[in-house]
């Protein structure tokens, strides 16, 4: 009897197990083009083999596998302002892009790199920072091997506001 409890204990943890690895980045799929969540302030994401770090003039971010979305940087401003920020993005596969965020919640795409896309891309914007808080976030799902920079020029203020 007591084997009989540790065997069907034992399946059920597995087939839980199980069910939880076939849809891992499943919420990641419903969220990437889900305006409301990608506003949150709260990130939400699965990550491995992850490196995030300050370079000269901006950050970089390095990932073996990347699902969700998540904040890389952010700046709470007294007055609107406009920044330049290039952006390179490469990733051998999936689905991401790395959007602005106003404080209003009005969301930019500043780069999107798509499935079917297998070239590295690189651009570079002029951004209007507004009075609040400001945002970037990287949004994405079955990514492999992302490889991201991002710089930065100093926010010119706009004396007209």
């Amino acid at each position: 009897m007591k084997r009989a409890f540790t065997s069907i204990l034992f399946s059920l943890i597995l087939c839980v197990t199980i069910s939880f690895m076939g849809c891992g980045n499943e919420f990641a799929k419903q969220e990437y083009n889900d305006d409301e969540k990608i506003v949150q302030i709260a990130d939400r994401y699965a990550k491995s083999n992850s490196v995030f770090n300050a370079i000269e003039g901006g950050y970089s971010l390095t990932a073996s596998r990347f699902d969700g979305r998540e904040t890389l940087w952010e700046k709470t401003l007294e007055d609107n302002a406009e920044i330049e920020i290039q952006i390179d993005l490469n990733i051998t596969s999936g689905n991401a892009k790395v959007v602005f965020i106003d404080s209003n919640n009005d969301i930019t795409v500043l780069i999107e790199r798509l499935q079917n896309n297998l070239n590295e891309l690189t651009t570079t914007k002029m951004v209007s920072l507004t009075n609040g808080l400001n945002r970037l976030k990287i949004v994405g799902y079955d990514c492999e091997v992302i490889d991201l920079k991002i710089l930065f020029d100093e926010p010119h203020v706009d004396s007209n506001n």
